[in-house]
């Protein structure tokens, strides 16, 4: 067998690319500064800090998380982290909450993939970490262009409401993964894995509604593999004949999952009967039925249209091959046998997501919205073409379902074809991954905003993220002094793309006015006309 590409190798590789890549984002964030809904949402746990310190602080968040339950909306969870900003410490944290948030997202969605392809479907480890390098970088940095960069990376606001709310609950979804593929589990983990799942329950409703369906796939796929599992050796084979009980009882490890699932749901409820739901709007924008339709429209132009941009076109170029050979390996302790079934649910499953913001506001135009639907579909996307990767080869060559034991009398060839890619499918990564270095090298002198990597890098090389911080430092030395009651400031000279997401205006009763002026004890704050 010819040695070509080694998967350990490749694995490196694009660890590297995508450490380097994510470094501009770290940088420039140390030039963010807080806006609207940051000072609103923040100010009584900063008055908390001011008057008793940092326990304080995170008491009085966990509080407003109630508050607004009640009064606001029935996110609890998320509330409860966007009043508890780090800029209600110092002005100049602020930037921990893009680490912070990228932090629990790259955890996240590491651990799911490597608990649903090496956990689970049994993927090789470095080939795992090939398919997770690379979608990681079609996540970050192939997101639309603007404000939904912004708002899921730099508004601490929406980026901690949205991107942080779905890293924590792609790891939740490991979680439940590695628990129902394990030979043995400590009963700890069921209590931790449950109040996780209540929490979720209270993040964004986009996330929560997300995992809620996923919550009542578990516990019905349990329930019937705990009918089929108790029935007589006659029901069971009677049972059998139906493709719905023989899924359930390939996963009936879910059956340990139920109290976690129940938790999730238990939350969700409680977020959408919440008083302040009622209290924020009189009425919906549309009614459920138009609200879904508009949903499954919006995931077909986004899915087939939108989202395809070159870059990730030829970064699922790329993909294909790893997914290829993963599906290889899949395929002898799982047939593809229902990738209609599989693509519907996760096509379903997408359009669901932005469901909620369309029946409350009937829009999704919002930057924070835009970014968590494309990070969700992007991902659904993927796993469905790795699911039709399966399914063509299950088809052109069926493969016998094999037990995990008979791993060990594998021969040594076997071991060794599982480090390399292979001939056909080196050659095709080489090519496929030249050809996006020289496109991309030919597209960023034209339009150096294209990846969400690079944008950052422009926003500090030109200079505007300094400025845009020195400007804000200087609004915040007239705002801390307490000699002035009424506070004027030039507007700003630049606007960073990646960091400006709202500023106030000429206008003292604007409601961002208000809330500045507010947070920082003037009677009045306003931009000079």
């Amino acid at each position: 067998m010819k040695k070509n590409i080694e998967v350990k190798c490749l694995r490196i590789i694009l660890f590297v690319i995508n450490a380097i890549a994510i470094l501009p984002i770290l940088l420039v964030s140390l030039y963010n500064v807080p806006s609207a809904d940051d000072f609103s949402m923040a100010f009584e746990v900063h008055e908390a800090f001011i008057s008793g310190g940092v326990f304080v602080a995170i008491a009085k968040a966990v509080y407003m998380g109630a508050w607004y339950y009640l009064n606001w909306t029935g996110v609890y969870f998320s509330n409860a982290l966007t009043a508890l900003a780090p800029h209600v410490f110092s002005e100049h944290l602020y930037f921990l909450g893009t680490w912070i948030v990228l932090l629990m997202f790259t955890v996240g969605i590491c651990y799911f993939l490597r608990q649903f392809f090496y956990g689970v479907l049994r993927v090789e480890k470095h080939l795992t970490g090939c398919i997770t390098s690379i979608i990681y970088f079609i996540m970050i940095h192939c997101m639309p262009v603007g404000l939904p960069r912004v708002e899921i990376f730099f508004w601490y606001s929406g980026a901690i409401n949205y991107l942080f709310m779905f890293g924590l609950g792609l790891f939740w979804l490991g979680f439940l993964l590695k628990i129902a593929n394990a030979e043995y589990y400590k009963g700890y983990k069921i209590v931790l894995v449950s109040i996780l799942g209540f929490a979720l329950g209270g993040a964004n409703y986009m996330t929560s509604l997300s995992l809620g369906i996923i919550s009542i796939c578990i516990l019905i796929i349990s329930l019937i593999a705990k009918i089929s599992g108790n029935a007589s050796l006659e029901k069971q084979i009677e049972y059998r004949k139906y493709s719905v009980v023989r899924i359930a009882e390939r996963f009936s490890g879910f059956r340990r999952l139920v109290a976690p699932a129940v938790c999730m749901l238990v939350g969700l409820m409680l977020a959408v009967v919440a008083p302040g739901n009622a209290q924020r709007s009189t009425g919906a924008a549309y009614n459920p039925i138009k609200a879904v339709l508009m949903a499954i429209y919006y995931t077909f132009d986004a899915m087939l249209g939108k989202w395809l941009t070159w870059p990730v076109v030829v970064l699922m170029m790329l993909l294909i091959p790893l997914l290829w050979k993963a599906a290889g390996r899949i395929k002898r302790f799982y047939g593809f046998d229902h990738p209609v079934l599989f693509i519907i649910f996760c096509f379903l499953l997408t359009a669901a997501s932005i469901t909620p913001p369309i029946y409350a506001t009937g829009s999704i135009e919002a930057g924070r919205i835009q970014a968590l639907f494309y990070m969700q579909g992007m991902l659904l996307l993927i796993l469905m073409v790795g699911y039709m990767c399966g399914w063509i080869r299950y088809v052109i060559k069926p493969a016998k379902l094999i037990e995990g034991d008979e791993l060990k009398r594998g021969k040594p060839g076997d071991f060794l074809k599982e480090a390399f890619l292979g001939e056909n499918a080196s050659k095709v990564i080489v090519f496929v991954g030249v050809s996006f270095i020289v496109l991309s090298a030919l597209a960023l002198k034209p339009e150096p905003y294209l990846f969400t990597g690079t944008a950052a890098a422009m926003d500090f090389v030109n200079g505007e993220a300094a400025t845009y911080r020195r400007e804000f430092d200087k609004r915040l030395e007239i705002l801390k002094d307490d000699s002035v009651k009424k506070a004027e400031f030039l507007p700003y000279s630049v606007h960073p793309q990646l960091l400006f997401f709202s500023d106030i205006t000429d206008n003292k009763k604007d409601w961002l006015n208000k809330a500045m002026a507010e947070y920082y004890h003037k009677e009045n704050v306003v931009l000079k006309p």
